[in-house]
């Protein structure tokens, strides 16, 4: 069996225990650490994504207001879609909001932009 500390890869004996995954425990904390630093980046540019498009539509919210919206106004901003922190329903549409910012589908293919 091999250690799964992805830079030891030491060949580990089974006479203490044949289900160990680490040859000793600095492995173990080191490839715990390695994990953790992956972990924290994708969600710092999570974070990062969501301030930007929160950003955005602060920006167009500020110029247009709550006035519908062409959404391909929006499309040259290149927005995440699908990214979505929250939902809440408001004058009976169910508003998808990014932030402190949400927008709303009509039914003529247009967007209302809302503020919490």
């Amino acid at each position: 069996m091999v250690c799964n500390y992805r830079f030891c890869k030491q060949i580990i004996s089974t006479y203490k225990n044949g289900n160990r995954r680490y040859c000793d425990q600095e492995c173990y904390e080191l490839e715990k650490r390695e994990r953790s630093k992956e972990n924290y980046g994708a969600l710092k540019e999570l974070l990062k994504e969501i301030k930007c498009t929160e950003s955005i539509f602060r920006n167009f919210y500020n110029h247009y207001g709550d006035q519908p919206l062409n959404p391909n106004i929006l499309k040259a901003e290149k927005i995440n879609w699908a990214l979505v922190t929250s939902f809440k329903e408001i004058e009976g549409q169910n508003v998808r909001f990014v932030g402190s910012y949400g927008y709303s589908r009509l039914e003529n293919n247009y967007i209302k932009l809302y503020k919490l």
